[in-house]
């Protein structure tokens, strides 16, 4: 499938720490081309501050004065208008199932090229959201699901939830943490040797019978042991107990005997 190139576009936005909070969730995301159409604010030292390590996509960013600007300058693409509100003419859709309708169906994404797909998710001004002339140029209008009350979203927070869906739906390489290390569960275990002759020998010598058919406790206690599959490590620790335990039990039958 092709890389996918997200464009978030902020339609006439009012406060300028908004953008730089969407610069830092693109860097988040791992997208760089943010676009400015007709931005009613201008942009200082607190939107500097609100993208803090996210300053790429600020720093580089894309300021048109109109749609018609717009489309001179932008590559054409999947064009997905945001909106908070539902209603005649909407008809708004969620998110994910719409990204997830476009990649069953729509060939482009999928084919092999060195262009990435690109996506624009257009977002309005945080007093008013998206016009119905805003809307009539994407080729889908969608919501971001909340599941409170409050189904209006802050623009810096729609524009990372708005990615993170996309990444979701079309994947991408994750960032590696420093000094992150893989789950349990994925990490490959050193192969270890379960210390059949040690248990089945400690056990004989605590005077248990080992070949009883329906209950035996060399079975039970074996497999209660794999359950958690132990290390190697885990088992020679085992093979160390049980040896110690089996010359204690020894010196004491011994003693016994003697006595």
């Amino acid at each position: 499938m092709r890389k996918l190139d997200v464009r978030i576009v902020l339609i006439k936005s009012i406060y300028e720490r908004n953008i730089g909070a969407a610069s830092r969730a693109m860097a988040n995301m791992g997208f760089k081309n943010l676009i400015l159409l007709a931005p009613q604010c201008e942009l200082t030292f607190e939107a500097q501050q609100a993208a803090a390590t996210g300053q790429y996509a600020l720093q580089n960013r894309a300021v048109y004065k109109d749609w018609t600007e717009f489309f001179k300058n932008e590559p054409q693409g999947l064009m997905i208008a945001t909106t908070a509100r539902d209603g005649r003419g909407r008809q708004a859709q969620d998110l994910q199932t719409t990204l997830n309708y476009f990649l069953e169906t729509n060939a482009e994404v999928k084919k092999t090229s060195d262009q990435p797909f690109v996506i624009h998710i257009v977002f309005g001004p945080e007093d008013a959201g998206l016009s119905a002339e805003d809307i009539s140029h994407a080729n889908f209008c969608c919501s971001i699901p909340t599941y409170g009350d409050n189904t209006s979203l802050n623009l810096a927070q729609a524009t990372l939830l708005a990615m993170f869906i996309s990444r979701s739906v079309f994947g991408g390489e994750k960032a590696q943490l420093e000094g992150a290390q893989k789950p349990k569960a994925l990490q490959k275990k050193e192969e270890g040797i379960f210390p059949d002759e040690s248990l089945r020998t400690w056990l004989t010598e605590m005077g248990f019978a080992l070949d009883k058919k329906k209950i035996n406790v060399y079975t039970t206690l074996k497999r209660m042991l794999l359950q958690n599959t132990p290390s190697a490590k885990e088992f020679r620790v085992l093979e160390i107990v049980l040896q110690q335990s089996i010359r204690k039990l020894r010196e004491l039958n011994d003693l016994k005997k003697d006595k």
